[in-house]
């Protein structure tokens, strides 16, 4: 196999009249193939996209800076079709195009190597210059493998006859008798390294004849298997080298096989982790598109029920009896509480779908929208007897936010610190001045939360109290309606609690 000298070793010089031993000719060979499994090891590492690993292996096996085979084809497993279809190709059309080929790119080689060593003469000692002759390093590694694939290209014959070729394998025990060349792939599939098949062999595989065509000297085959089964099978010739393959050749085909099918292995992980992401992303999208339209569906009929319930209960269509008067209270106050809870869903939803991006900054009063919200928890906090007492002991400032999340972010801080708290409790809502930043904490005396659970709080319906017989009421989605909220409007949220001895949310916003 031909091998370049290794790229940046200077040539050994010798006493006049010497001339090097074996032991430094193997030397500088090993130094040779070093460099080629680094930089194959470089190309592989360097994508995690299928086409381009394609690319690689077929450059690598036909470069004569590599392995030096002269053609190359891939066929991949379609898992659909139970077959294996035709991949890619690379390889010359005569071994006067195939000399011409190397040529060219050898010469492409020199000018860039030319390129690189200015760059690096030119470039001054600097702190980033390991940063610098890495980018050098990256350059001369991928350009051969680019230069290859450019050149063969532009005259690819190979490429439109083996993509035309389907070939059927049964991955069960037996094959059809129908189909010689399954046993044919079966054997590469089974063997322990990457036999070497005659071409008389070849044409008595059933293979189609379109491919034995192809090969009329020797071929060596080798399939290519992830943790998901085979996944490409390859074949290479030497028709132009004038030299049948050798032990050596197995065992560079083997090892680079062994490479390529991590690389396929990372590739394929990364597209299923991409499936997956994906997937979870539309199923998101189609939950939230499901709250939005079940909860706006569910508020009309709502909106009707408590309305007409209001007007029964203000006897503008006849009196009624102490008894009918409170079964009518108390089927207005469950409607007021299911309306409420649909509008988070709604407002949830929307979040989600991203229909409130747009949101306007200005300078706010925090201490207005706190006393704007506190009627609307007033129904809560009679119910548990709670006290709500904003401590204010000097002006309050006002921040950068907007008016209509600041007021939301408050209502469900508030409503979930009445809610969790004993009966009787207490509600202190404290401001504070901190390097240009407004701190707003809700403290109260209620349950807590266990550090455990400090980080799922804020995710949507997740609920600190989960029991089937749960205390709280609630959907578990006030936190992360919270949250949504704060992102859009540049807040930040801390939470610090203790269990059985309350919470403390600050909100923190900078100052207008």
């Amino acid at each position: 196999m031909n091998q370049p000298q290794a790229a940046g070793k200077p040539a050994r010089r010798f006493p006049r009249g010497d001339k090097p031993d074996q032991v430094t000719i193997q030397f500088q060979d090993l130094v040779a193939r070093v460099g080629m499994i680094n930089q194959i090891h470089t190309a592989l590492r360097s994508t995690i996209q299928l086409d381009d690993i394609y690319s690689i292996i077929l450059s690598t096996l036909v470069s004569r800076t590599t392995f030096d085979f002269s053609r190359v084809i891939l066929l991949a497993w379609d898992d659909a079709k139970s077959h294996f279809r035709g991949l890619a190709a690379l390889g010359a059309n005569s071994r006067d195009e195939h000399r011409r080929i190397h040529d060219e790119i050898a010469e492409e080689e020199r000018a860039l190597a030319a390129m690189v060593k200015n760059l690096r003469d030119a470039q001054p000692a600097r702190k980033e210059e390991s940063l610098f002759s890495e980018s050098l390093r990256e350059l001369s590694s991928h350009s051969f493998w680019i230069t290859t694939m450019q050149k063969y290209n532009e005259q690819n014959a190979l490429l439109d006859t083996v993509r035309a070729l389907e070939i059927p394998y049964h991955s069960g025990a037996v094959c059809p008798e129908a189909h010689r060349s399954c046993a044919f792939l079966r054997r590469v599939i089974e063997s322990d390294g990457s036999p070497i098949i005659p071409p008389v062999e070849l044409r008595a595989a059933g293979l189609p004849r379109v491919l034995t065509d192809l090969f009329p000297v020797d071929t060596l085959w080798s399939a290519i298997r992830t943790q998901k089964g085979v996944r490409l099978i390859l074949a290479v010739d030497k028709i132009y080298q004038n030299e049948p393959f050798n032990q050596l050749d197995q065992l560079h085909v083997d090892w680079f096989v062994g490479q390529v099918a991590l690389a396929l292995e990372n590739a394929e992980m990364y597209k299923d982790l991409e499936s997956a992401y994906n997937s979870l992303r539309d199923l998101d999208r189609m939950k939230s598109n499901f709250l939005s339209t079940i909860s706006h569906e569910l508020r009309t009929p709502l909106t009707a029920i408590t309305g007409y319930t209001q007007l029964l209960v203000s006897g503008r269509l006849g009196g009624l009896s102490a008894g009918q008067k409170e079964f009518l209270d108390r089927i207005r106050s469950h409607g007021d509480v299911l309306v409420g809870k649909v509008n988070d869903l709604i407002e949830i939803a929307e979040l989600d779908a991203g229909l409130t991006l747009e949101m306007r900054l200005e300078a706010v009063d925090p201490l207005g929208a706190i006393m704007a919200v506190l009627p609307r928890v007033e129904i809560h906090r009679a119910r548990k007897e709670a006290v709500i007492e904003p401590v204010v002991n000097r002006p309050v400032p006002h921040i950068r936010s907007n008016e209509d999340a600041l007021q939301r972010i408050f209502f469900h801080l508030i409503d979930n610190a009445v809610k969790f708290g004993h009966p009787g409790g207490h509600v202190r809502i404290e401001f504070e001045t901190l390097g240009g930043e407004l701190h707003i904490r809700v403290i109260d005396d209620g349950i807590g939360i266990s550090p455990n659970q400090l980080q799922k709080i804020f995710s949507a319906f997740y609920q600190v109290d989960n029991q089937l017989t749960r205390n709280y009421e609630g959907l578990g989605i006030g936190l992360a309606i919270i949250k949504k909220y704060l992102d859009l409007s540049e807040g930040r949220i801390h939470v610090e609690s203790e269990p059985g001895r309350g919470s403390i949310f600050t909100v923190i916003y900078p100052l207008a």
